[in-house]
């Protein structure tokens, strides 16, 4: 931890009184949720097959060796029909910076699958749940 004057000497921009917060304020208070094991930390994935419902990835796809062939596919395809647009976003929403036929053919194969006369292709959970809940 940063609390020592070497370590304020090698970072020069922080004020010393943020030096001294962390070391009167933040670092007792961690010490002490670490007492009573209530301090988080950040755990590496696990690869013994079990089931991961705590994230984003509860289907297993970011995991998945097919799935990562069939997007390396993809990408490459998309990569030689595309040569002027970036694969990697446009840079903005759909609709200030532009859209893509690849976003839209997906939009059109969603809603056929699903049975509904449009989809919405979604940047997030949180901003497709955004966009349900506030209507």
């Amino acid at each position: 931890t940063p609390a020592s004057n070497n370590q304020q000497e090698d970072v020069p921009c922080i004020p010393s009184s943020a030096w001294t917060f962390e070391k009167e304020q933040i670092l007792p208070a961690l010490r002490r949720r670490d007492e009573v094991g209530s301090l988080r930390r950040l755990n590496p994935f696990h690869k013994d097959g079990s089931i991961d419902f705590s994230s984003n990835d509860y289907l297993g796809l970011a995991q998945n060796q097919q799935q990562h062939e069939k997007v390396e596919s993809t990408c490459l395809k998309l990569k030689e029909a595309n040569k002027h647009n970036s694969l990697l976003g446009s840079t903005g929403s759909r609709l200030l910076s532009g859209d893509s036929e690849y976003a839209q053919t997906l939009e059109k194969r969603l809603a056929k699958w699903h049975k509904r006369p449009a989809a919405l292709l979604c940047n997030s959970g949180y901003d497709a749940n955004l966009s349900v809940l506030s209507c």
